[in-house]
């Protein structure tokens, strides 16, 4: 029987998806990196200048082979202002269903373990923290925020796509990157990280720190190998380009993850070059882009008038700007606490 056009589904990737293996996302368009701002000049030309004063300040990655259970964080000699934590969750075990993984280590640490991990002893007093939460662990994130002493802010959510995944000779998807036993319910594709803030920090007054909605809290990355805890690079632009302090950490950290501009602490290291003294001189003075172009110099990156002019603002909220002068009878009471009279 003949079906009129007015009922036939166009590019219908969700039944792409159960034929092939292939998943919808893979279909969005302009999903690398390096192409997504091609049709928005101002924002191309934006993250370009962040990343060009980036690449000339980010000082030499340093490693740090350690183990983290009972680790002396004060040892370090200094706060940060961006800290990355991707937790050993017992996700990362299950998930793979016993299956040995190459080149990971998937042992895990306790929720308890967890909470006596001292990260708030390194945390700036106007600081952030990122912790990887996997799919099942918000909750548990959401708690560790709390007991470091930040508060939640945001989700960055990593879409994976398969767009590289191998075929069979009838154009399915061979063998799913990702095993999940009996515990879940729908195809789990994603992975999120949660934002913490210490502090209180205004968007539009404090733009020698943070630089809001610079990038999106969506990543749409290629999943890794088959078992693997590997995260998107991307991440570390998300936050480079939005928290302009220069001390950043990464916590449960492996070679992979060594990367100019950071610190990496972590028992899956392979060799260690940290130096506190040499680290900490990197910080020194009150400095930053412009008067400063190189890696040494000053706490904070910097920034140039043209950035300040395309980078997204806040809007400006109507009635901001009038007077918040109480009237008399706000302010009779405003001393009156409970049960006063």
């Amino acid at each position: 029987a003949q079906v009129s056009e007015k009922f036939l589904m166009r590019n219908d990737y969700c039944q792409a998806y159960i034929d092939s293996g292939l998943r919808p996302q893979n279909f969005i368009r302009d999903l690398d990196y390096a192409s997504r701002y091609s049709e928005y000049p101002k924002i191309e030309r934006l993250i370009k200048l962040k990343d060009d004063i980036l690449a000339k300040r980010a000082t030499p990655g340093m490693g740090l082979k350690c183990d983290l259970k009972g680790f002396d964080f004060s040892s370090l000699g200094t706060k940060f202002d961006a800290i990355l934590i991707d937790p050993p969750w017992e996700e990362y075990r299950t998930r793979v269903c016993g299956m040995y993984v190459p080149q990971e280590d998937l042992s895990t640490w306790t929720m308890e373990e967890l909470r006596q991990l001292k990260v708030g002893e390194i945390a700036d007093t106007q600081s952030f923290c990122f912790i990887w939460c996997g799919e099942t662990h918000l909750e548990q994130g959401r708690e560790l925020l709390k007991r470091w002493g930040f508060r939640r802010v945001e989700d960055i959510c990593w879409v994976k796509t398969n767009r590289g995944a191998k075929l069979d000779k009838s154009g399915k998807v061979e063998r799913p990157t990702l095993m999940y036993g009996d515990a879940s319910i729908l195809q789990r594709t994603k992975e999120h990280c949660l934002v913490g803030v210490k502090g209180t920090l205004k968007r539009s007054i404090d733009t020698h720190f943070i630089h809001a909605n610079c990038d999106v809290d969506l990543i749409m990355e290629e999943e890794k190998e088959f078992g693997s805890t590997q995260k998107p690079l991307e991440i570390y632009e998300t936050i480079e380009h939005f928290c302009l302090g220069r001390r950043r950490i990464e916590l449960f950290g492996l070679d992979r993850n060594l990367r100019d501009g950071w610190l990496t602490l972590g028992s899956g290291l392979t060799t260690s070059n940290w130096n506190k003294a040499v680290y900490l001189s990197w910080f020194d003075g009150d400095k930053c882009w412009p008067e400063v172009k190189e890696y040494r110099g000053g706490k904070l990156l910097g920034s140039i008038p043209e950035i300040e002019a395309l980078r997204p603002k806040s809007p400006v909220r109507s009635g901001r700007n009038r007077s918040r002068s109480r009237s008399p009878a706000r302010r009779a009471g405003s001393g009156l606490g409970r049960g006063g009279g």
